[in-house]
């Protein structure tokens, strides 16, 4: 099958296909998962066969028209970086619905969980094989949608509406700060394309010497750190888990999380090699590890302690994705892609594991559990396998990956000189130091020990085939990948690596480098792990106490701060700027028209003398002359009703002077909208007393008298110049119009063209405005009653 057809159906299979399970579930009932996890494994083979193009490092791209006024196609790019990503989304995706079977009550609403699960997978599919940059816009904004439908599924819980709720503000306003910053990227490029920056050298020597450069780059990480959870864009993730925790599995493990991650993996060769990129990306990733890891110790909450986890982890694949130099600017690629491939595993292993722990003990709180080796010990095994992956212990993938980690802080600490070559990969031992410490706290608080003589089911067991099977496939290929890392090196790693760098990338992963310097940081980590874990307890407890004394010094307590206070806070502003008397804004309203039109107008035209044309007919003289009596009467009138009639007869006048100009469109809607007010006006005065009772001072008479002045020799001076123009270099748009009419809208009759194509979606407004204000009249009379 042509690639293009089998992504494009791989993307856009789990939006078709989503709205056939609710028709689906009343035909299998509570076995509807099974029909989404048919729907991701056919997704999975299409990117799957895919895959052989891009293995030795090549890439596909093909296109369709799309907005091509706006130069954006509808795009597909494939390379390793987008395989590896769909194969994670795919894979992950049957494995969370596989096992949701087991999870989910049959009394829960399952269409419309799978329906989001598949909606929210088609849309990562979208995201990471656009090749431009709207896009990729559109399918980040649906992925914020679709979880947060997700997050917030049981909807009559407030704290999953709440986690909902924090995501969508986060990680949107997040995307809106990456769209500007695609915009400033256009706007030095050209194009919206990726592929054409990436492949164009010159290209990306432009975009790194521009003045726009900095801004571009801030702007887009912004939209990455906010996916992913880095530097203070973390604090969704946490309130994030209280969905089911599938969804915590499939999103906030190995897939949605990631989204940021693959974002800067994509633009790496944009804007790598800078000292911007090293100080922003590496710099933000470094400080969310530590912080992330040092945070998750006082969390008692299983998928607590999984999503600080989770943050610190993807903090050491964006470190690794920042360590660059002008030299080396792709030093951390290859051991970033190592991990993102293996956290993906161990994460959302564990979170099964947790998903399991919940259902049989009916608790996720580690100070109720303990000792379940015995009552579950092929949970137990698994999670062991998880944690300790996590952790970088040897045989597993995990180690292999911190290593990597290890050996690329070093040589970034090299490139860097003293006193960084200490002080890198110190930091990266900290935060290894902080995961071997929670990620044994999670095996020892639900495992080991002692079982708990209360809080716990009678009868604890492992849980059915369903369950269980998914979280051992995803432990059998940590240990895989551990033992044999070149299947998932060749096939996945260095596919993807090589096009990050857009150059072939050969590695060499094995168990035993022999003694090394990333070897002895492994080392230390262990020992000064199992010495925090020792005061594991301690910290948490100081941490605890820290919170309750300071907790203004918490990002969720300003988070709160400003979300719970920015009604007040607007409210007042509003009180501010709208205090109540509706002429005060008419007159702030005519003041800034007159100032707007006089700034302009001194500036550019301070010589400009109206022409006066008296050529007129003696019909027209007569017509102005009415026109001026019925003005100077709705002013000076005593009375609302006779001073109402002569506004309207102002109105009728103009629709008059409207018809002798040969414009009867504009006649027409001038009589139905001066009716319209006319019976407006005549409904609301009979309510009111009929003389003015307002006394005007002379002050107030001559503010008023200037502003009218004002605002009707602005209107003077834009009429008598509306031909001419009021800067000689303006013409017409009547010329405009003759000429195009028959080209582009194949009518003789210009009046009619200009409405009916030119304008004609005003017109529609038009046509809009009148029905509703005769539908308001008709209910302002009817409102009356019959009898009147």
């Amino acid at each position: 099958m042509d690639p293009f057809i089998s992504i494009t159906l791989a993307v856009f299979l789990p939006f078709l296909l989503a709205a056939a399970v609710p028709a689906v579930e009343k035909l299998i009932k509570h076995r509807v998962g099974w029909f989404a996890s048919l729907i991701a494994f056919v997704s999975f083979l299409l990117v799957i066969s895919v895959a052989p193009l891009v293995i030795h490092g090549d890439h596909f791209q093909a296109s369709v028209e799309w907005l091509p006024s706006m130069g954006v196609e509808y795009s597909i790019y494939v390379d390793g970086l987008s395989i590896l990503f769909g194969i994670i989304i795919t894979g992950i995706g049957i494995i969370i619905m596989s096992y949701s079977n087991g999870y989910m009550s049959h009394k829960e609403d399952l269409p419309r969980y799978y329906q989001w699960l598949l909606l929210f997978m088609g849309s990562m599919l979208g995201m990471v094989f656009a090749a431009n940059t709207i896009m990729l816009f559109i399918f980040w904004e649906l992925t914020s949608i679709t979880s947060f439908m997700l997050i917030g599924y049981w909807r009559n819980k407030p704290e999953s509406v709440y986690g909902a709720t924090k995501s969508l503000l986060v990680t949107a306003a997040g995307g809106l700060f990456m769209l500007a910053g695609f915009i400033v990227l256009r706007s030095i490029t050209g194009t919206f394309d990726i592929p054409t920056i990436l492949q164009n050298e010159a290209l990306i020597a432009t975009v790194q010497s521009h003045e726009l450069f900095l801004a571009a780059l801030v702007l887009v990480f912004i939209g990455a750190a906010s996916k992913s959870a880095q530097g203070p864009f973390y604090i969704w993730l946490p309130n994030a888990m209280e969905a089911p925790t599938p969804v915590s599995a499939f999103l906030h493990s190995a897939t949605m999380v990631k989204a940021g991650i693959y974002l800067v993996a994509r633009i790496h060769p944009i804007f790598s090699g800078t000292e911007a990129w090293f100080i922003l990306v590496s710099g933000t990733g470094i400080i969310t590890m530590l912080v992330a890891g040092f945070l998750a110790f006082r969390q008692t909450d299983i998928k607590a302690i999984l999503a600080y986890s989770t943050i610190s982890q993807l903090a050491y694949i964006m470190t690794m994705f920042g360590y660059s130099t002008y030299q080396e600017p792709g030093m951390g690629v290859a051991a970033a892609t190592f991990h993102l491939l293996n956290h993906a595993t161990f994460k959302a292993c564990l979170f099964l594991v947790a998903g399991i722990v919940a259902h049989e003990a009916a608790t996720r709180d580690i100070t109720r559990l303990g000792g379940l080796r015995h009552e579950m010990p092929i949970t137990f095994i698994i999670a062991t396998i998880g944690a300790l992956s996590m952790a970088g212990v040897p045989p597993l993938n995990g180690f292999l990956s911190k290593e990597m980690f290890y050996e690329s802080s070093i040589e970034m600490g090299h490139a860097l000189g003293s006193p960084f070559t200490f002080i890198i990969p110190a930091l990266a031992v900290a935060g290894g130091v902080f995961t071997f410490a929670y990620s044994i706290k999670f095996i020892a608080a639900i495992f080991l020990g002692k079982r708990p003589d209360k809080g716990l089911p009678s009868h604890i067991h492992d849980p059915s085939f369903v369950m269980i099977l998914p979280a051992a496939f995803l432990a059998g290929i940590i240990i895989l990948f551990g033992l044999v890392p070149s299947i998932a090196v060749q096939n996945l790693v260095e596919p993807t690596a090589s096009s990050i760098m857009m150059e072939a990338q050969h590695l060499h992963v094995q168990l035993w480098h022999g003694l090394t310097g990333s070897l002895a940081m492994t080392l230390v980590t262990f020992l000064l792990g199992i010495a925090i874990y020792t005061k594991y307890d301690s910290i948490a407890e100081w941490q605890n106490s820290f919170n309750r004394k300071f907790p203004m010094i918490s990002i969720n307590y300003m988070y709160d701060g400003l979300v719970n206070n920015a009604k007040g806070t607007l409210k007042g502003f509003s009180s501010f700027i709208q205090p109540g008397p509706v002429k005060g804004y008419v007159l702030a309203f005519l003041g800034l028209m007159v100032l707007l039109f006089a700034i302009p107008f001194l500036k550019l035209s301070a010589g400009f003398v109206p022409k006066l044309d008296f050529n007129v007919e003696p019909y027209e003289v007569l017509v102005f002359f009415f026109m001026v009596v019925a003005a100077v009467g709705a002013a000076v009138l005593p009375k609302y009703l006779p001073a109402v009639i002569s506004l309207s007869a102002l109105g009728y006048l103009v629709s008059l002077l409207f018809i002798y100009l040969s414009a009867p469109d504009l006649a027409l809607t001038q009589v139905l909208v001066e009716t319209l007010t006319t019976i407006i006006f005549l409904l609301a005065i009979v309510k009111i007393p009929q003389t003015f009772k307002e006394h005007i001072s002379p002050s107030l008479f001559i503010r008023d008298a200037l502003i009218a002045i004002s605002v009707a020799s602005v209107v003077l001076i834009l009429l008598l110049s509306a031909t001419p123009g009021i800067i000689p270099p303006f013409e017409s748009l009547s010329y405009y119009f003759i000429e195009k009419a028959w080209p582009l809208a194949g009518g003789h009759n210009i009046v009619n063209v200009i409405i009916v194509d030119f304008r004609g979606y005003d017109t529609l407004g038009e046509i809009a405005v009148m029905c509703l204000a005769a539908l308001g009249v008709y209910n302002l009379i009817h409102s009356r009653g019959e009898s009147e």
